[in-house]
């Protein structure tokens, strides 16, 4: 590992979540953000998107502005692509035959939550879970209840609606509901999110380091919730941007500005500049 002038090694790949962190509170990637992304490119610095969203809830307005060198981790890490290939170069989820155990979990824990199973190709939403919830996703289906599924393949991620937000104090009561068979964690929407045991955003950082050759020490990650804390420890250095809930903002080396003032811009600016804190 080559060292940095501030002591220790070299950034060599930058891990960073989609939104409240690359994409400003309106969504959009903002041109200083993306021309940093391609300075941090020519650079030679590896990058990774590691978001809670499927692949097919990412328009080609943010995707066309970020260089296409850059891996894909949907899914909080469970899809991973790799830069020009067509189809995911892994694929993670919960076996079919464990779902209806899953989903049985939640309804015993409290009859007022419900659930809505990210799958690679749609989203299924299951009674009573709030169709106004899933205005903005693509390819949703909706299905009574478990009985009426038909599941493909493996399922990447699962959504519990509670009603009360998706604090820790909340994410820690779904885990206790699901026990082992599921990690909990939130990615600052209105959700608890539900991923296998053994995946989540820092397994997605571990792969991708293996796959580049990169130690964990030699990466920086970047991310504003709950479900970026894992890849946060894992990183070398671990930045949050200020809008991050102070949780995550605790955890962090590295506070940034908010996402509307360009965060990851700021960041990759300190990266190129050899001020790492």
């Amino acid at each position: 590992m080559t060292p940095a002038p501030g002591g220790g090694p070299r950034p060599r790949l930058l891990a960073c979540d989609l939104d409240g962190t690359l994409l400003d509170s309106r969504g959009r990637l903002t041109e200083p953000v993306s021309a940093a992304l391609f300075r941090a490119r020519d650079a030679g610095l590896a990058l990774a998107v590691i978001t809670a969203r499927p692949g097919r809830d990412v328009p080609a307005a943010v995707t066309g502005r970020i260089p296409d060198s850059a891996y894909w981790a949907y899914s909080n890490g469970a899809v991973i692509h790799a830069p020009g290939e067509a189809g995911p170069r892994r694929v993670l989820g919960f076996a079919p035959d464990r779902v209806p155990q899953l989903l049985e979990a939640v309804r015993a824990a409290s009859p007022h939550w419900s659930c809505a199973l990210d799958l690679m190709d749609r989203t299924f939403i299951l009674d009573p879970f709030p169709r106004a919830a899933a205005t903005h996703w693509t390819n949703v289906s909706h299905c009574c209840g478990a009985d009426w599924l038909d599941l493909p393949g493996p399922v990447p991620k699962l959504l519990v609606h509670t009603g009360t937000g998706c604090g820790p104090a909340v994410v820690a009561e779904v885990q206790r509901a699901v026990g082992a068979t599921a990690t909990a964690t939130a990615s600052g929407g209105g959700f608890v999110e539900l991923v296998p045991p053994g995946t989540g955003k820092a397994e997605a950082l571990r792969w991708l380091c293996a796959e580049l050759g990169v130690d964990p020490a030699e990466a920086v990650a970047v991310g504003d919730g709950l479900n970026d804390l894992s890849m946060l420890h894992l990183a070398g250095l671990g930045a949050a941007p200020a809008n991050a809930p102070e949780e995550v903002r605790r955890a962090a080396g590295l506070v940034l500005p908010s996402n509307d003032e360009d965060a990851v811009g700021v960041l990759i600016g300190l990266l190129l500049a050899d001020r790492r804190p």
